[in-house]
């Protein structure tokens, strides 16, 4: 999935990516790491995911990867991949990422679990720093990593530039990881239960929270990251967060953030209508819309043109904000009610 951090800062540096890594120190009393991931059709992209996994500093004592239902050919890969290495192991976990990332987490053995998901390369001192708190702080529970964007494109560039956090605006204490780059123990894992297996959609951003509510200590690794390619065209981006914004409404998370974003709306259209009466709201409208833009360029790296910055970014986080608007209200409808009832306790189907 691509869950998502604080609400609202979505903005990646160019900078970082193809940044190179620093020089890393291996910490004593290193506990064994087992690397879960999800899969379902990704007979492309998981051959560079292990490839990427298994030319790091540090390798996973397991790969646990669960197969949600592949039909082209996924199966026969990973087979293959784990009779070539032995601490590869694929499960058949049929139904959502939560469903797939519990059955991951149970095939497994080791203390710590790590997460990212299909689709994405881990750079090559990723699993060393996003678990090298646990050995530096015994009481670190919960490890939330970062990610960046590597589009090829131009739409994937402007993508990625609304999809993805900027490191600078990101408060620690709020951080709320994604499962593209995330580690923890397992015991914190137990504690609530897993991921909740109701949740179809977005399920990390109401486990972390759920990991919060237990006591869970959080650390913010900024520099174990992972790279991950933005949504190439404007249909499936739009379906993309429309996706998340469900995944939010349905467990009834970051309400907050969607109440901001509304009222946003709420406001310009308010004075789009009083304008016609008092035209002056017009130009209260045209300067807020001035500063939305300029604001939105302002997040683009210095390498885009002039009008990817001043239109085509802009354009795209409205296009960004509709999806989740619309999803989440959709998710609210249509969720289950018994969510209300246990959100504190997301469970996972023994």
């Amino acid at each position: 999935m691509e869950s998502r951090g604080v609400r609202g800062l979505r903005d990646a540096p160019g900078r970082l990516v193809g940044a190179p890594a620093a020089p890393a120190v291996a910490p004593r009393n290193v506990e064994p790491v087992a690397l879960i991931v999800t899969v379902r059709n990704e007979a492309a992209t998981i051959g560079p995911l292990l490839d990427s996994i298994l030319s790091g500093t540090r390798t996973p004592e397991e790969i646990v990867i669960a197969d949600g239902g592949s039909t082209d050919g996924t199966p026969e890969l990973l087979r293959s991949r784990a009779a070539a290495d032995p601490r590869i192991r694929a499960v058949s976990a049929p139904g959502n990422r939560s469903v797939g990332r519990n059955a991951a987490v149970r095939a497994s053995a080791s203390p710590i679990l790590a997460c990212t998901d299909a689709g994405v390369e881990v750079e090559p001192d990723w699993l060393e720093r996003i678990t090298r708190p646990f050995a530096t702080d015994p009481g670190t529970d919960v490890v939330a990593g970062f990610y960046v964007p590597a589009g090829g494109t131009r739409f994937e560039r402007a993508a990625g530039v609304i999809s993805a956090p900027r490191l600078e605006d990101i408060d620690p204490a709020r951080f709320l990881p994604s499962t593209r780059s995330v580690a923890f123990r397992r015991t914190a894992w137990e504690r609530v239960r897993g991921f909740d297996e109701s949740l179809a959609h977005n399920e990390d951003t109401p486990f972390a929270l759920a990991l919060k509510r237990s006591g869970a200590t959080f650390r913010f690794e900024p520099r174990a990251r992972v790279r991950w390619r933005p949504r190439g065209d404007l249909k499936s981006f739009f379906r993309q967060h429309r996706r998340f914004g469900f995944g939010d409404g349905e467990s009834r998370v970051q309400g907050w953030f969607y109440a901001r974003l509304a009222a946003k709306y709420a406001l310009g259209t308010l004075l789009l209508l009083a304008g016609f009466r008092y035209p002056a709201c017009w130009l209260i409208l045209g300067v807020g819309i001035a500063l939305f833009a300029v604001g939105q360029a302002r997040r683009a790296p210095g390498s885009f043109g002039l009008l990817d910055r001043l239109l085509v970014v802009p354009l795209l986080k409205i296009a960004y904000d509709a999806a989740y608007l619309s999803g989440y209200l959709r998710g609210r409808v249509s969720s289950p009610a018994r969510l209300l009832r246990d959100r504190d306790s997301p469970r996972a189907s023994d």
